[in-house]
Protein backbone atom coordinates (compact mmCIF):
# COMPACT_ATOMS: atom_id res chain seq x y z
CA UNK A 1 0.00 0.00 0.00
CA UNK A 2 1.48 3.32 -1.07
CA UNK A 3 0.19 6.18 1.07
CA UNK A 4 2.25 9.02 -0.37
CA UNK A 5 0.71 11.35 -2.93
CA UNK A 6 4.16 11.67 -4.47
CA UNK A 7 4.62 9.56 -7.58
CA UNK A 8 7.54 8.91 -9.89
CA UNK A 9 8.05 7.06 -13.14
CA UNK A 10 9.06 4.04 -11.02
CA UNK A 11 5.98 3.99 -8.74
CA UNK A 12 4.20 1.31 -10.85
CA UNK A 13 7.25 -0.98 -10.56
CA UNK A 14 7.47 -0.42 -6.79
CA UNK A 15 3.74 -1.11 -6.46
CA UNK A 16 4.01 -4.36 -8.45
CA UNK A 17 7.13 -5.46 -6.57
CA UNK A 18 5.65 -4.92 -3.12
CA UNK A 19 2.35 -6.48 -4.12
CA UNK A 20 4.29 -9.67 -4.92
CA UNK A 21 6.33 -9.38 -1.72
CA UNK A 22 3.24 -8.86 0.45
CA UNK A 23 1.61 -11.87 -1.22
CA UNK A 24 4.80 -13.73 -0.23
CA UNK A 25 5.10 -14.91 -3.82
CA UNK A 26 8.80 -15.22 -4.71
CA UNK A 27 8.05 -16.27 -8.30
CA UNK A 28 6.07 -13.08 -8.91
CA UNK A 29 8.67 -11.00 -7.07
CA UNK A 30 11.57 -12.09 -9.27
CA UNK A 31 9.68 -11.18 -12.44
CA UNK A 32 10.72 -7.61 -11.58
CA UNK A 33 14.47 -8.30 -11.34
CA UNK A 34 17.20 -8.86 -13.90
CA UNK A 35 18.73 -12.30 -14.40
CA UNK A 36 21.98 -11.06 -12.79
CA UNK A 37 20.37 -9.07 -9.96
CA UNK A 38 22.31 -8.27 -6.80
CA UNK A 39 20.06 -8.54 -3.72
CA UNK A 40 20.67 -7.77 -0.07
CA UNK A 41 18.15 -7.90 2.79
CA UNK A 42 19.22 -6.22 6.01
CA UNK A 43 22.55 -7.49 7.25
CA UNK A 44 22.39 -10.79 5.35
CA UNK A 45 25.12 -11.44 2.81
CA UNK A 46 24.39 -10.15 -0.70
CA UNK A 47 23.07 -12.65 -3.23
CA UNK A 48 23.58 -12.72 -6.98
CA UNK A 49 21.14 -13.95 -9.60
CA UNK A 50 17.41 -14.33 -9.97
CA UNK A 51 17.32 -17.98 -8.83
CA UNK A 52 19.23 -17.21 -5.61
CA UNK A 53 16.85 -14.32 -4.85
CA UNK A 54 13.80 -16.49 -5.46
CA UNK A 55 15.13 -19.27 -3.20
CA UNK A 56 16.17 -16.86 -0.42
CA UNK A 57 12.81 -15.12 -0.43
CA UNK A 58 10.91 -18.41 -0.45
CA UNK A 59 12.95 -19.47 2.56
CA UNK A 60 12.36 -16.14 4.36
CA UNK A 61 8.62 -16.17 3.59
CA UNK A 62 8.34 -19.66 5.10
CA UNK A 63 9.47 -18.26 8.47
CA UNK A 64 6.52 -15.86 8.84
CA UNK A 65 2.73 -16.02 8.55
CA UNK A 66 2.20 -12.73 6.69
CA UNK A 67 3.69 -9.34 5.87
CA UNK A 68 2.36 -5.99 4.68
CA UNK A 69 4.27 -2.90 3.57
CA UNK A 70 3.01 0.64 3.96
CA UNK A 71 5.10 2.79 1.64
CA UNK A 72 5.14 6.41 2.75
CA UNK A 73 7.78 7.80 0.41
CA UNK A 74 8.86 7.19 -3.17
CA UNK A 75 11.70 9.02 -4.90
CA UNK A 76 13.61 8.50 -8.11
CA UNK A 77 16.49 9.94 -10.03
CA UNK A 78 17.34 8.51 -13.41
CA UNK A 79 17.49 4.74 -13.08
CA UNK A 80 17.42 4.72 -9.28
CA UNK A 81 14.29 4.45 -7.16
CA UNK A 82 14.04 4.66 -3.39
CA UNK A 83 11.06 3.95 -1.18
CA UNK A 84 10.53 3.84 2.54
CA UNK A 85 7.84 3.13 5.05
CA UNK A 86 6.84 0.48 7.53
CA UNK A 87 6.66 -3.27 7.19
CA UNK A 88 4.20 -5.17 9.36
CA UNK A 89 5.07 -8.81 9.99
CA UNK A 90 2.83 -11.48 11.45
CA UNK A 91 4.90 -14.23 13.03
CA UNK A 92 3.90 -17.90 12.91
CA UNK A 93 2.61 -17.60 16.51
CA UNK A 94 0.35 -14.73 15.28
CA UNK A 95 2.23 -12.02 17.20
CA UNK A 96 2.98 -8.81 15.31
CA UNK A 97 6.24 -7.02 14.57
CA UNK A 98 6.39 -3.61 12.88
CA UNK A 99 9.60 -1.94 11.75
CA UNK A 100 10.71 0.86 9.42
CA UNK A 101 12.27 -0.13 6.10
CA UNK A 102 13.80 1.48 3.05
CA UNK A 103 14.64 0.01 -0.34
CA UNK A 104 17.19 1.24 -2.85
CA UNK A 105 16.56 -0.07 -6.36
CA UNK A 106 18.92 0.43 -9.28
CA UNK A 107 17.15 -0.31 -12.55
CA UNK A 108 18.25 -1.55 -15.94
CA UNK A 109 15.85 -1.98 -18.88
CA UNK A 110 12.82 -1.55 -16.61
CA UNK A 111 13.89 -4.24 -14.12
CA UNK A 112 15.71 -4.16 -10.81
CA UNK A 113 19.43 -4.88 -11.19
CA UNK A 114 20.49 -3.95 -7.64
CA UNK A 115 17.91 -4.49 -4.88
CA UNK A 116 18.90 -3.42 -1.38
CA UNK A 117 16.44 -3.53 1.51
CA UNK A 118 17.35 -1.81 4.75
CA UNK A 119 15.33 -3.40 7.55
CA UNK A 120 15.85 -5.01 10.96
CA UNK A 121 14.39 -8.51 10.89
CA UNK A 122 16.26 -9.66 14.00
CA UNK A 123 13.08 -9.81 16.09
CA UNK A 124 11.38 -12.29 13.76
Amino acid sequence: QITTQQSTQHTPLITALYTAVDEMNPQAEVKHVTEDVRFQLGNFAPLAGRDAVEQANASFFSTIKAMRHTIMGVWSSGNTAICDGTVHYTRKDLTEYEVPFAAHLDLRDGKIADYRVFVDVSEL
